[in-house]
């Protein structure tokens, strides 16, 4: 009985111990050190060398025949005069106007080079910082669930040895005393399981292309300026009444906060990063993988105008 009455006390202990550590902050290793700092920036801003983009005048294409969305498009690009030219030069056959054809293609088809490989840098970007996301929270899954097993496999044993103590023991008042605090020590472990918090890890993002979505700054610092036109203008949503940036932060609200964000949350999700649980990092990866999908589905802005330029041969 002695022996018994001092299992359960050791199983006590233990419980407060892993009760103490729910929220405990995990211990820095190399495999941490992998995921704290953001590796997926990139390793020159942007901005950098950034060259005009849209049409200082707005060019009538209108006797083109292009699109309301092909002409926004190329005022975008600022490829409106280049198109202009183009167009009224391929009625001539003459040499020079072939020569002077040829350029404007020259022109036109590196500005849409540059708009592509900029959505596809961006892209890339928040493909690599959602899957180091993913791993981050990967990590603190697999972490949280052997200390879920290894509460449940206590729960168990106590409520094994609660029983058979209470078999054991021949007086009531003791026997009752044990079937209480090992029905409580096994109540409690099982409610630790279910600690929605768990473990944390440092993970940090200078460059934070969330951020740039969620506050709407005046001037825009993280974005091509391409991509940042292309976000910030109505026309190129389904609905053409809100910004395709604007559209992604409800989704983000409706969806990942149900409509509603607490303070905390928002200064660890769109500030510069800090101490992560697993929850966190996984909503911090939803959240990229839709501005992704916005991001490479602006492609399908460029095909119609790329398709209309090719007619023009």
């Amino acid at each position: 009985m002695t022996k018994l009455l001092k299992a359960i006390s050791s199983f006590v202990l233990i419980a407060i111990l892993s009760a103490c550590s729910t929220t405990k902050k995990t211990t820095t290793t190399a495999k941490l050190q992998g995921f704290k700092y953001n590796y997926c920036a990139p390793g020159i801003p942007y901005l950098q060398n950034e060259i005009p983009w849209r049409d200082s005048v707005k060019v009538d294409l209108s006797k083109t025949n292009i699109s309301a969305h092909d002409q926004l498009l190329c005022q975008i690009l600022g490829i409106g005069n280049a198109i202009n030219e183009l167009w009224i030069l391929k009625q001539d056959r003459s040499q020079e106007s072939i020569s002077k054809q040829v350029m404007l293609r020259q022109k036109i088809t590196s500005r849409l080079l540059l708009a592509q490989t900029q959505l596809q840098a961006v892209a890339a970007e928040l493909d690599c910082e959602g899957e180091r996301s993913d791993m981050a929270a990967a990590y603190l899954d697999g972490l949280n669930s052997k200390r879920n097993t290894k509460l449940t496999v206590g729960s168990v044993i106590i409520g094994a040895l609660t029983t058979v103590a209470t078999a054991v023991i021949s007086k009531n008042s003791v026997q009752t005393a044990v079937g209480i605090g090992g029905g409580l020590l096994g109540a409690g472990l099982g409610a630790l399981t279910i600690n929605p918090k768990g473990k944390q890890l440092e993970f940090y993002h200078d460059h934070n292309l969330l951020s740039t979505i969620w506050t709407e700054p005046k001037n825009n610092t993280d974005y091509p300026e391409f991509v940042w036109e292309m976000l910030h203008e109505k026309s190129f949503s389904n609905k053409g009444d809100i910004t395709l940036s604007q559209s992604i932060k409800n989704r983000w609200l409706q969806f990942e906060f149900d409509g509603r964000i607490d303070q905390d949350q928002e200064t660890l999700l769109f500030g510069k990063g800090g101490y992560y649980r697993s929850d966190d990092l996984h909503t911090r990866a939803n959240m990229i993988n839709q501005l992704q999908s916005t991001i490479r589905s602006l492609n399908q802005d460029l095909t119609s105008l790329i398709a209309f330029i090719t007619k023009m041969e």
